[in-house]
């Protein structure tokens, strides 16, 4: 279990160059941005041997070297779940923000992928819509159908009680394996909308239903009755206990990523924490229960 007040003295003071400032909402560009692929890889006192002291082109190189992952996840299990798979106690500990939890419904990819993306998002909130409409299906194509990246997905509901009611939706469709398709159908919708888009229970069986969830009055029953209310709380508390208040927010292997980046700063990123790995500088951990 994780500890709070740990995590937000630890996390937050002593990796607090990951934790920049941040909105609500969080844009591609300005103050907000607590990290960008340079001063990821930026560092005074690096050794020679090490990835931040290495040129794009070496990077790239030991990048190829990186195995992937061929434990696929299959979207069922656990709806509840929430936090990351360890106590936090340091920044030594980031990478347990990741699960990599064979029943987690939320993540998808390899469990033992080199590098996991944990992202902490909001299904009201615009540009969490335009990553996932601009940048995740590069990620998914490129990375984590390669087995490369897993990404998995953790509630950030900031935007009202309608992105809090969104969340539990999300939980209902991830209790009938159907997460990742329903977070799909959402966000195609909310592409085209100025601003919040407000869905309400019926705009949620309405992707349910996009999404293939099979029993859709259960579906429905479990996103309003309050099945999922503990869950989504503690899920937010977790997520700003460890500085997190805007979305979206990411962590990149051991990277935090702050706002919807473009793409290139993602893949930038990537390469980095997948030369890491191949470079024995970040050790791939054995999948969770």
């Amino acid at each position: 279990m994780w500890a709070l007040v740990t995590v937000i003295v630890l996390l937050a003071l002593a990796v607090g160059y990951l934790l920049g400032e941040r909105g609500t909402d969080q844009t591609a560009s300005g103050t907000n941005t607590a990290t960008s692929a340079n001063n990821a890889v930026a560092s005074p006192t690096a050794e020679a041997d090490t990835v931040a002291a290495m040129n794009e082109d070496d990077i790239a190189t030991l990048a190829a070297k990186a195995t992937p992952g061929t434990q696929f996840s299959d979207g069922t299990g656990n709806a509840q779940v929430f936090g990351p798979s360890g106590e936090i106690t340091s920044q030594d500990d980031v990478l347990k923000v990741h699960r990599r939890s064979m029943s987690d419904p939320f993540g998808i990819g390899a469990l033992d992928a080199p590098v996991v993306i944990s992202e902490f998002s909001d299904f009201e909130c615009p540009f969490c819509s335009r990553h996932q409409n601009q940048t995740h299906p590069t990620i998914m194509a490129k990375y984590v159908n390669t087995g490369l990246v897993r990404v998995e997905w953790n509630d950030l509901p900031v935007n009202g009680p309608n992105a809090v009611e969104a969340a539990k939706a999300g939980r209902a469709a991830a209790a009938q394996g159907k997460f990742h398709e329903y977070k799909a159908a959402l966000y195609k919708a909310s592409q085209s909308v100025n601003g919040h888009p407000h869905f309400t229970i019926d705009d949620f069986v309405g992707f349910a239903q996009q999404a293939g969830v099979p029993d859709i009055e259960r579906f429905r029953t479990e996103a309003t009755n309050g099945t999922y209310d503990q869950a989504v709380m503690q899920a937010s508390q977790y997520a700003t206990g460890i500085g997190l208040t805007g979305t979206p927010s990411f962590f990149v292997g051991d990277q935090f990523v702050s706002g919807a980046q473009p793409l290139e700063v993602f893949e930038e990123i990537i390469q980095q924490q997948l030369a890491k790995v191949a470079n024995g500088e970040i050790e791939v951990p054995a999948a969770n229960a």
